[in-house]
């Protein structure tokens, strides 16, 4: 059986960046309809990357000739994230740098209220947490720290789908 050549490299950044794409188009969406920090985003957000990894991963074994190992799965899976995280961590450098730079408020005035909500929390630890988080919040530090939670969401994700995407070889039972 010959061995297909399938650039590794080049699927994954072309499948990057499509789920790089459809992040963004769910981010604007959310973003355009006011609810840029509900819980509905994060949901959704992580459907569309699990649909992504395995769509990447299954597209590149088709390629492979339907025929593709845990490790390879694994590898297009996480490189995949990583250039999706790349993309959408540009979008968020300018959503919360150039188009609105009021979310870093807006962000910060959340997580205030859902600590106080909580009611167990001391004024002053509040504080504490609201000024430390807001350190975090920064554009470039988001930008950076979009880039490696993409590629432990995409490690996370992908040792899961790679269990169900991979595909060993058929045997030849010539006698």
């Amino acid at each position: 059986m010959e061995e297909k050549s399938v650039s590794l490299w080049k699927s994954s950044v072309s499948y990057g960046l499509y789920l790089g794409i459809a992040l963004i188009l769910v981010s604007v969406a959310y973003y355009a309809t006011g609810n840029t920090f509900s819980k509905s985003a994060q949901w959704v957000t992580y459907g569309v990357m699990i649909a992504g990894v395995i769509i990447a991963q299954l597209s590149y074994r088709k390629a492979l000739g339907d025929e593709m190992n845990y490790g390879q799965a694994l590898g297009l899976g996480v490189l995949t994230m990583v250039f999706a995280s790349i993309l959408t961590g540009f979008f968020t450098y300018l959503l919360y740098a150039v188009i609105d730079p009021s979310l870093q408020e807006q962000m910060r005035l959340q997580m205030e209220e859902q600590l106080v909500r909580q009611g167990n929390v001391p004024e002053e630890q509040i504080d504490m947490a609201v000024e430390m988080a807001s350190k975090f919040q920064k554009p470039a530090i988001m930008f950076i720290m979009n880039i490696f939670g993409g590629a432990f969401i995409g490690l996370v994700i992908s040792l899961i789908t790679s269990i169900f995407t991979k595909k060993a070889p058929k045997e030849d039972f010539s006698e």
